[in-house]
């Protein structure tokens, strides 16, 4: 009994002690309550772990999402701006609604005409994943080695594919390189599956991520610096949509060039900025992760990418070649991916209440530009012992392999476990 009572407290101990590293991170850095939003901050890890004796790099896989972007719609920039100009035009704005007001108008302006497209920074940042991955592994990248890249056929990914190709022909123009954009590989790059699309927010999942919602969607304080007349709000604002809207016009800033000169993050009380990172993050746990409420199944919708992976692996292995295979997407793809691989845990299935002690952190998964790269280590051309490891956004992860070489894992091994994945995907009858 003793016993018992100790695991229990040990667990709630976990449970408070996750919580509180979550607020205490937003609070420290409200810029991280952007999410995939969030303007990508480059690796933690300087010094990656040394391969096995006598192995070297010799394949890189890669998919990433492009780089920072402004908003994809006007509508997103308008919304917020049209409710707090006509309440202004009617004269009930406090002094600082009618400053927030101006700072709306100042970045839906300069976000004019280039509704999702890449921003400056986000084009340095996929200069600096190049750069870096030649200073990581430049054995792949010696003399004439051939490096493959692809790009969905979104503007800011094509050009998001084109930075970080001139990148590494600046570090070393002899490189082979091939480059495409085209319709014929959207079945993988940017797969869209209808029917698990529409069991994102089925009937139980919608009310259960309303009921979330509604539990830390109070935005009262906010909207009382905001407006000088109650009545109004209360007859003509949703409190708790503007809020968000407000929030997400926050988040976007950061990837603008307009990032050390404008901020909306200041009208927001630090605990205002946690329970709406809350309910965005429980969205995306709900909508792409291994949700149990709409049958844990939506990471799946990167089944077709994760055969692609392996097969383009296996012909790279056979060949005996050096090769380099880079591929530019979405968020929408990285996130559902992570999970589906259960890279760092990320393929949990729990309640959205134990998501932060579970560590489901969106922020932690997919910035602007974030990325998976698979490197392959081998002794010898004809070696067939494979090894690799995985980095989600330049970062060591672990994966649920068998094996004491972590963050190295045998090709063999993982195969085999993404294999059985997709067997009993397809043995469900869920394909």
């Amino acid at each position: 009994m003793r016993k018992l009572l100790l695991t229990l407290v040990l667990a709630l101990l976990a449970v408070a002690i996750g919580a509180q590293d979550v607020r205490e991170e937003l609070r420290a850095n409200p810029s991280l309550s952007a999410s995939n939003y969030m303007a990508y901050p480059g690796p933690k890890q300087r010094q990656l772990t040394p391969p096995p004796a006598g192995m070297r790099p010799f394949y890189l896989s890669h998919y990433g999402r492009h780089g920072s972007r402004w908003h994809s719609r006007i509508s997103m920039y308008d919304a917020p701006f049209l409710t707090l100009a006509r309440a202004d035009s009617l004269g009930k704005l406090t002094p600082l609604g009618r400053d927030v007001m101006g700072r709306l108008d100042r970045l839906r302006h300069d976000a004019e005409n280039r509704w999702g497209e890449l921003t400056p920074l986000g084009a340095r940042q996929q200069r600096d994943i190049a750069r870096r991955m030649v200073e990581r592994f430049p054995e792949l990248f010696e003399g004439a080695a051939r490096v493959e890249a692809r790009s969905t056929q979104v503007a800011r990914c094509m050009l998001s594919m084109e930075n970080a190709l001139l990148e590494l022909l600046r570090m070393n123009p002899r490189l082979d390189i091939w480059s495409d954009a085209t319709h014929r590989d959207m079945e993988y790059l940017n797969f869209q599956d209808k029917r698990l699309m529409a069991l994102k927010f089925n009937k139980p999942a919608k009310a259960l991520y309303d009921d979330y919602s509604k539990q830390r969607a109070d935005c009262r304080r906010l909207m009382g610096v905001l407006f000088s007349d109650t009545a109004y709000v209360s007859h003509h604002v949703n409190g708790a949509e503007l809020g968000m809207q407000l929030l997400i016009v926050a988040a976007i800033v950061q990837n603008t060039e307009l990032r050390d000169e404008v901020t909306l993050y200041d009208i927001f009380t630090a605990d205002e900025v946690y329970r709406m990172w809350q309910i965005g993050n429980a969205r995306w746990y709900i909508g792409w992760g291994a949700a149990p409420v709409n049958g844990a199944v939506q990471p799946y919708t990167q089944r077709n990418l994760l055969r692609r992976l392996l097969a383009d692996a296996d012909s790279c292995i056979a060949s005996g070649q050096t090769n380099v295979q880079l591929r530019f997407g979405h968020d929408t793809v990285v996130l559902p991916l992570v999970c589906l691989l259960d890279i760092d845990g990320y393929g949990v299935t729990t309640d959205l209440e134990r998501l932060e002690d579970c560590g489901w952190v969106n922020y932690r998964i997919f910035p602007m530009s974030c990325n998976l790269q698979f490197v392959f280590y081998r002794r010898h051309a004809a070696d067939r012992d494979v090894v690799f490891k995985v980095l989600l956004n330049e970062n060591e992860a672990t994966l649920p392999l068998p094996g004491t070489m972590a963050p190295y894992y045998r090709w063999s091994d993982f195969r085999s476990y993404c294999l059985s994945k997709l067997e009993a995907f397809v043995e469900s009858g869920a394909e």
